[in-house]
Parts: C-alpha cells; sequence; structure tokens
C-alpha cells in the first residue's frame, strides 16, 4: 500500500496551463502615432497578460498599407488555432487570444464567423470583455453589432480615402505613391504632391532617349538602368523589363495620368517633353509583334525606311546564308516594289550624305556669324522666357481661382473638369518651352558646333564606322525616309533638312558665281 501511495505521489502534474497568443495590428499611417503603434499594443497586451497569468506562446502581428491591406498574420494565428483542435490526448491545446480592442482584431463579419467556429476565447483587453462559446446571447449580440460597427468603419474610411484620392486627382494632382523619377513631399496647401527626384530625373531622361534611337530593347535598357543607378528607391532593387515598360509607356512623365480609367492633367513638373514620350510610344507600337522587342538580325537599315508605294515597313532577310535583302511587307496588300540588295541602299544613304557636307569656307563663316550672333539671340531668349513666366502665372492663377468657383458652386464639375485641363495642358507646355529656353544660353552654340561639324565630315565619319554606329548615325540625321522603285527618297532630321536644301542651293549657285561675298548670302536665318 506504501508503495501504491509513493507511485501515485510520484506520478507528473497533468494541470493544463494557462496558455495565450497576442494579436496586434496596425496600419501604415497608425504606426507613426505612439498610441496606435504595435509596440503600444505589444506592451499593454503583455502587462495583461502578466496580471492574468497567461504564458503568452506566440505573438503575430499586421502591418496594412493603403497598397495591400491583406491580413497574412490573421491567417497565420487561424492556422494555428486551427492546428490547436488536432493535439493528440494528453498536450495542451491554446485556445486563448488577447488583442487590444475590436476593431483591432474583426474586420468584417467573415472574420467573426471564422473565430467563432473555432471555439476559442477571446480577451478584449481594453474594453473589459472576454468572449467565450459559454458567452450568453446578450453578450454575443453586444459583440457582434461591435464587430458590425469596425466593419463600418473600415468600410466608411476606406470610402473617404477613395473621394480624396479622387478628388486629388482632379485638381492634377497624383494621389498615389510616386513612381520612378519622382518623390512625395508635402504641398503647399498641406496636401502629398509630387516632386522630381534630381538624382533620377536625368536617368529616366536616358532611358526615354536610347529607346528612341530604336537601338535599344527593353532586355538592352534595363542591363543600362542598372548600370547607370536607376533602381527602385525604397528597395533598390533592379528594375526589370516589365518595369521598363511601365517606365516608358507611362503618360506621367510628361505632365498627364490616368486614374480610374480618366486621363487627367498633372500640376507636377514633366520629366520628358511628350514628342519624345510619343516618339517612344511609337517605337513600342512597332515592336510590339516582337515578343522579346529585339529583332533575330540586327539589320542595319531596320526601321529606317518604309515602302513608298503603300507605307508598310521594309524588313530585311538574308539568303544563302550571306546576302541581306530589303522588302515591303505587304501587309496592305500585294506591293509591286522589288527586294534590294543592302549594298544599294547603303550606297544610296552615303550619297544622300553627301547633300549635307559643307565647304571648310561656309563652315568657317557660319561659325563666325554664329558667334556674333550670340549676345542678340541670348536677349531674345530672356525675353521670351520673361512673357512665358508671366503667361505662366495667369494661367496658374486661372486655375487657383476656377477650383474656388468650383467649391462654392459658381462652376460645376463638368465644366470644371473641362477648363482645367485645357489650362493644364497649356501650363504643360509652357512648363517645356521655358526650360528649354532656359537650357539654351551656352548650350545653343555648342549644339551648332557639333551639328556643323557632323554636316562637314558625314560621309567619312559614316563610311569609317562598324554596323551599329553606322545606325546611331542615321538615326540622329534621318527619320521615316521611303524606299520606291529602287530609290531612296531620304527625309533628313531638322536641322539637317534645311542644311541639304540650302548646300543645294549655294553649290548651283558657286558653278556660276563664284563670288563667295555673293554665295554666303544664302545662309543666314537657315541654322
Amino acid at each position: 500500500m506504501n508503495k501504491q501511495h509513493k507511485q501515485l505521489s510520484a506520478a507528473p502534474e497533468t494541470t493544463a496551463k494557462k496558455t495565450a497568443v497576442i494579436y496586434i495590428r496596425v496600419s501604415s499611417k497608425e504606426q507613426q502615432d505612439v498610441g496606435f503603434s504595435l509596440d503600444a499594443q505589444l506592451k499593454f497586451l503583455n502587462d495583461y497578460a502578466r496580471l492574468h497569468d497567461f504564458e503568452v506562446v506566440h505573438m503575430y502581428m499586421d502591418v496594412e498599407s493603403a497598397k495591400a491591406a491583406g491580413r497574412t498574420e490573421f491567417g497565420h494565428l487561424v492556422q494555428f488555432l486551427q492546428s490547436q483542435q488536432r493535439l493528440p490526448p494528453g498536450k495542451f491545446p491554446c485556445h486563448t487570444v488577447l488583442v487590444e480592442k475590436t476593431d483591432r482584431f474583426y474586420r468584417n463579419v467573415h472574420d467573426l464567423v471564422t473565430i467563432r467556429d473555432l471555439g476559442v476565447t477571446i480577451h478584449l483587453a481594453k474594453e473589459n470583455v472576454v468572449m467565450s462559446p459559454a458567452s450568453g446571447s446578450n453578450d454575443l449580440f453586444v459583440h457582434g453589432v461591435n464587430v458590425l460597427l469596425a466593419e463600418r468603419m473600415v468600410n466608411n474610411l476606406s470610402e473617404e480615402t477613395k473621394k480624396g484620392m479622387l478628388e486629388k486627382a482632379r485638381q492634377g494632382i497624383w494621389p498615389s505613391s510616386a513612381p520612378i523619377g519622382f518623390k512625395n513631399v508635402e504641398g503647399p496647401s498641406g496636401k502629398r504632391i509630387i516632386v522630381q527626384d534630381s538624382v533620377q530625373v536625368p536617368l529616366v531622361k536616358k532611358m526615354y532617349e536610347l529607346y528612341a534611337t530604336g537601338l535599344y530593347s527593353m532586355k538592352d535598357l534595363s542591363k543600362e538602368a542598372s548600370n547607370i543607378g536607376l533602381v527602385h528607391r525604397k528597395s533598390g532593387n533592379k528594375l526589370s523589363i516589365s518595369n521598363i515598360f511601365d517606365l516608358l509607356n507611362n503618360p506621367i512623365y510628361y505632365g498627364d495620368y490616368y486614374w480610374k480609367g480618366i486621363l487627367y492633367n498633372g500640376t507636377h513638373d514633366p520629366i520628358v517633353s511628350k514628342a519624345l514620350f510619343e516618339k517612344v510610344r511609337l517605337m513600342l507600337n512597332r515592336r510590339s509583334s516582337c515578343q522579346t522587342g529585339r529583332q533575330k538580325h540586327d539589320f542595319l537599315f531596320h526601321g529606317l525606311m518604309t515602302c513608298g508605294h503603300c507605307g508598310c515597313a521594309m524588313v530585311a532577310e538574308i539568303k544563302k546564308g550571306r546576302y541581306v535583302y530589303y522588302h515591303c511587307t505587304g501587309n496592305r496588300g500585294k506591293c509591286p516594289e522589288k527586294y534590294a540588295r543592302e549594298e544599294i541602299i547603303d550606297q544610296q544613304f552615303i550619297k544622300s550624305l553627301g547633300r549635307i557636307r559643307l565647304d571648310d569656307d561656309v563652315v568657317d563663316w557660319i561659325v563666325t556669324v554664329m558667334n556674333s550672333s550670340t549676345a542678340e539671340e541670348r536677349s531674345q531668349r530672356e525675353a521670351q522666357i520673361k512673357a512665358l513666366s508671366q503667361q505662366k502665372q495667369r494661367l496658374e492663377g486661372r486655375l487657383e481661382k476656377m477650383y474656388l468657383d468650383k467649391l462654392d458652386g459658381v462652376l460645376d464639375e463638368e465644366e470644371y473638369r473641362r477648363l482645367s485641363n485645357k489650362f493644364r495642358s497649356d501650363l504643360t507646355d509652357m512648363k517645356f518651352r521655358l526650360e528649354q529656353l532656359q537650357l539654351q544660353n551656352e548650350a545653343k552654340v555648342m549644339g551648332k558646333d557639333r551639328v556643323l561639324e557632323l554636316a562637314q565630315n558625314a560621309v567619312n565619319l559614316y563610311s569609317a564606322q562598324f554596323s551599329d554606329e553606322k545606325r546611331k548615325m542615321l538615326n540622329c540625321v534621318y527619320s521615316n525616309s521611303t524606299w520606291s522603285g529602287g530609290e531612296l527618297a531620304a527625309n533628313y532630321r531638322q536641322p539637317f533638312d534645311m542644311i541639304a536644301v540650302t548646300n543645294d542651293e549655294y553649290k548651283k549657285e558657286k558653278v556660276t558665281n563664284p563670288e563667295k561675298s555673293d554665295l554666303f548670302d544664302i545662309w543666314p536665318y537657315r541654322l
């Protein structure tokens, strides 16, 4: 008997421990406020657990943002509680959850049903309420009402947030996180706005300029972005090919933006001109049929010519493993244009480059004239800058007055949107004209010098280059040339179009009148 008594005394204690898990939640904005912070909630609930003799076995926390409002840790909490129902005999399951209050735990009735079906006990610490499967019908009713109120508050907050963002969009203010090249700052009126990121702006511009040449694929640009340091601002991650595509296809970079499917004109300073954006978009459309954005072979004249008969693209293919021929795609029906050898097209481009070659004496004279006119041009540009600045101020004043009129009911919503979009579009164009004028003071002459250098040595420079460099040079001089009947109709870019026409006239006159002083009268105001 004594032996049996001793064995019973030595048996392990089977009393279940009081265990609990803690759940805390904040939004990104609430995390900035001490009263709502995760640390404040956690300290309060740990103190509550010690006061009520609970051993905390797990802690789950969710931080919700406006961009991603999912509750990952709430899902993990539910999985943990479900696993406690499947514990083998002899194990002590945890069926208690400690939370601060109702709206920290539930967001909707679905959450309430999910937790209720688990048969667990919830301690709403700040409300001094304990809900369990044994709670009375009145307590369950009050608890359900509180959950409905919490859901209503969440829905109302979401609606108000959406309304506020839509109103900002209508005012020309980008209402969300700044895309690459911009950053969010506090605006003069207390609203969050976007401004140019001085570090990323030149890098974004370079992406547009490179792609507009037609020499770079999305994959090339992704590598180049990594090389020059254009990355995601917060994470520092490299830009993927899809990120580059989105960047090149987003109108926010020239001043407009889409919000909820509607195009608005923004008040922010654009990064690229609308002309450059449209050029890039045209290039994107041309390549849309090719998933990688790259041709199998980098043909020299690809993208530089269209068919003079039907306007379709001229494409290239290799015959007999080494001969390159160009032909019309025939997308608009059968086309009479015959195949053309690459060497023949090459010779015709060289001939057209000869039209812009300038004599040394002409170059010397033009440089002298340009240098003497620099002061006068600068004075004219400064006058233009002053006039445009005044127009810009007037437009900004009109926009501000229109917004006040809308708030006072003087202007209806439709009329306000129509007028504000028009004025903001004018304002965007004006900002670019001002920016271009302000950058021209010294760059004007330097730009002309480069143009003259290219014009003077075009044929020699072209002939001495490899294919890649030849393409870059042709893209600099030409745009949308055509091929018809075996002949190239060269379409020069500015200012090479003026150089070609004026140079033709100069050479004709030189044959009949070799006197330089008379010949130079042909050139004023052409460059």
